[in-house]
């Protein structure tokens, strides 16, 4: 008989950094609460000590974010500058991050789409122009 064990780290996210860009996905039916969000906001600081680098956020369907972390992620965001696009997967999604947009207001850029495309060309667009001041309300 087979036994399974549980991961150690029990995380609905995985992160990693790649060709300039912070991705983070998260995983279907995820639900982040505040520990998540400090974890997430813990290892995207490990990854990028410039706060500067853009985020590619894949938010797929029946993902539920708690009121407290997306009140985390405004505050310690704004204090970065991480550039954020969010790639929603369903209508459930995108009222999340319309929500979120509006009610959270995020000082740092953030963007939603419904394609991967688009997502891509933001983030490239924002790490190349992370070295260039952009005055702020510029792509929110």
């Amino acid at each position: 008989m087979q036994q399974h064990h549980r991961p150690v780290f029990e995380h609905p996210f995985e992160l990693w950094r790649e060709d300039g860009v912070l991705r983070l996905v998260l995983a279907r039916g995820a639900q982040v609460d505040l520990q998540h969000m400090k974890e997430f906001i813990r290892l995207v600081a490990a990854l990028d000590t410039t706060g500067s680098t853009p985020v590619l956020m894949e938010y797929p369907a029946h993902v539920l974010v708690a009121d407290k972390a997306r009140a985390l992620l405004r505050r310690v965001c704004g204090a970065q500058g991480h550039p954020v696009a969010l790639l929603v997967a369903d209508d459930g999604g995108r009222a999340q991050a319309e929500l979120f947009k509006y009610v959270e207001r995020p000082s740092f850029p953030f963007r939603i789409f419904d394609h991967r495309e688009e997502a891509e060309r933001w983030v490239r667009e924002r790490r190349t122009t992370t070295t260039v001041h952009v005055p702020s309300g510029q792509d929110r």
